[in-house]
């Protein structure tokens, strides 16, 4: 297994005797009954909903590990921070501790799995991609570093899983739901109560979600950003979506897309990406799962 580091991406860390109790409060998944060999997904949501940000989240004994864009982690750790009052547990931007990397291969069969090692060392696998699991390293900081830079690499392969995440550009633009977190196993809807959780309820129980993400892949003549709206061909009065994530991986543009399904699934439908260097095309597809599904498809 050959590790490739990822500078793109830092942790926080939550520590104390109430770790778990206030996590499970505040974020959209359950902690709480999460085991240490389990890998999972969560959101922090404002209390309309919007994701602030999307984390991996490990556990090891009174320690949740929660792992982010950087970019993201100041305003988290502030969030998080503002919430703890009284429960026994400090939460802190923990990026100088550990190093991240990126596994094309973890090694792991089973998905969304967890192997700790003596010096605290994690190895996580996420989900198949063409019969192979790629995966997340967290390493102490005393551990050699990985050599070559994996951060393409791994949002690549986050594309294809069709997996979204938070960054700084779309703070706060998206619920749960539109960018898919229900589908990959980011939100439960059996847990207690956390802020934005009556607004996520109320889409998945009384209401047909009507935005998700899609995949999609764009010439790298016209760099495509995350936060970019996108353009539906004969619809030009209002963006037909925005981009959720973005990343540029050997000369190939990936990017996960907001769209309407009606929008997404229609005939013939052509969606672009504009800005003041062009218009870059997109060729829209379905991720690797059924959008038309309620969410909870992949919780453990």
């Amino acid at each position: 297994m050959t590790a490739q580091f990822l500078s793109r991406w830092g942790v926080i860390g939550v520590d104390g005797d109430d770790t778990v109790t206030f996590l499970q409060s505040q974020l959209s998944n359950d902690v709480a009954g999460m085991a240490e060999s389990q890998l999972r997904m969560a959101g922090l949501c404002t209390a309309k909903g919007r994701l602030l940000g999307s984390f991996f989240v490990m556990r090891r004994g009174q320690q949740v590990l929660l792992m982010c864009r950087k970019e993201t982690v100041p305003a988290l750790v502030k969030r998080l921070g503002m919430f703890v009052l009284r429960s026994k547990c400090k939460v802190r931007d923990c990026s100088a501790e550990y190093q991240l990397a990126f596994l094309a291969d973890s090694g792991l069969m089973a998905p969304m799995r967890v192997q700790w090692d003596e010096q605290g060392n994690a190895t996580a696998s996420l989900r198949a991609i063409h019969g192979i699991t790629p995966g997340i390293q967290l390493l102490t900081s005393d551990s050699p570093p990985a050599q070559t830079e994996g951060d393409d690499a791994f949002e690549q392969a986050l594309q294809q899983l069709g997996i979204a995440y938070v960054s700084q550009a779309t703070v706060e633009m998206f619920v749960p739901q539109s960018i898919n977190f229900d589908l990959v196993g980011g939100v439960s809807f059996s847990k207690g109560c956390y802020p934005g959780q009556e607004i996520v309820a109320r889409s998945h129980y009384l209401g047909k979600v009507k935005r998700r993400v899609f995949q999609a892949t764009a010439a790298d003549s016209i760099p495509v950003t995350a936060g970019q709206d996108v353009w539906l061909s004969g619809k030009e009065n209002e963006p037909a979506g925005v981009v959720a994530t973005a990343v540029n991986f050997n000369k190939q543009q990936y990017l996960l897309v907001e769209l309407t399904v009606a929008d997404a699934e229609q005939a013939g439908a052509q969606f672009a990406v504009k800005s003041d260097a062009g218009e870059a095309r997109l060729q829209v597809q379905s991720p690797p799962y059924d959008v038309h599904q309620k969410g909870n498809v992949f919780e453990p």
